[in-house]
């Protein structure tokens, strides 16, 4: 099933190296704001990847142990000292709330929800509704379930952490062409040319800017074909 990774859409997505009043032509677009906001994203998706890598290495720590009919069980290992199968399923839970859910974004991005109805989202409803059904339905199978979805969770934020950082890499490529612009216009206006130069110039600026509109046009145009990049529903959720 597709995961919840919360991506900004393109459009309002840009370079924290890109400070206001670095070159003024890439001030008057929206480059400076779209960089910053796929910075953040990428330092969004890196601490929800940390986080899902963190609850599956706290999750190896406790496989559920033989479910016997007089209701006891072997000891458990997942930072609790109840040697019950009960025990085991509640610290599942509690690694879940103190790595995925404690990250600093996580409700701001995907809504207030109860733990299992976050793990419904994530992991799917069978999942969710195996770690509710107690003892009974705790067995390896739905362990290594959810171990597999837990890996899941993780290669598809890796892989739209790669998506963000080219989209962002392709922005700051943009910004620095437009700056050279930019500079060749600043010191036109200087004065820094002979007269009869100038002319040449702002023509050669002019199809500068025109060939780097049809490209950003183009990069659009096969997204809206594909739809594979950043609004991708493995990588968004709504």
């Amino acid at each position: 099933m597709g995961k919840n990774v919360y991506i900004t859409p393109p459009a309002t997505l840009g370079r924290e190296t890109m400070r206001p009043g670095d070159n003024q032509l890439v001030d008057l677009t929206s480059l400076p704001c779209a960089h910053r906001s796929l910075m953040r994203e990428e330092s969004r998706i890196k601490a929800e990847i940390h986080a899902f890598e963190d609850f599956l290495d706290r999750l190896n720590e406790d496989p559920p142990q033989p479910y016997r009919t007089d209701g006891g069980t072997k000891p458990t290992t997942l930072q609790t000292q109840t040697p019950t199968t009960t025990a085991s399923l509640d610290a599942v839970q509690t690694a879940y709330q103190e790595t995925v859910l404690a990250v600093d974004h996580w409700e701001e991005a995907y809504g207030k929800e109860t733990t299992g109805e976050s793990i419904a989202n994530e992991f799917g409803p069978d999942v969710a509704a195996g770690l509710a059904g107690g003892v009974e339905t705790w067995t390896s199978l739905l362990w290594n379930q959810l171990r597999a979805e837990t890996t899941d969770s993780i290669e598809t934020r890796r892989r739209c952490h790669q998506t963000v950082v080219a989209e962002r890499q392709r922005i700051e490529s943009l910004s620095d062409s437009l700056a050279v612009s930019g500079d060749e216009l600043a010191r036109i206006e200087r004065a820094d040319y002979p007269f009869d130069d100038r002319s040449d110039r702002l023509s050669a600026i002019q199809h500068q800017l025109e060939w780097l509109a049809e490209e950003e046009q183009e990069h659009l145009r096969q997204y809206e074909r594909s739809k594979t990049d950043l609004l991708s529903t493995q990588c968004m959720q709504i």
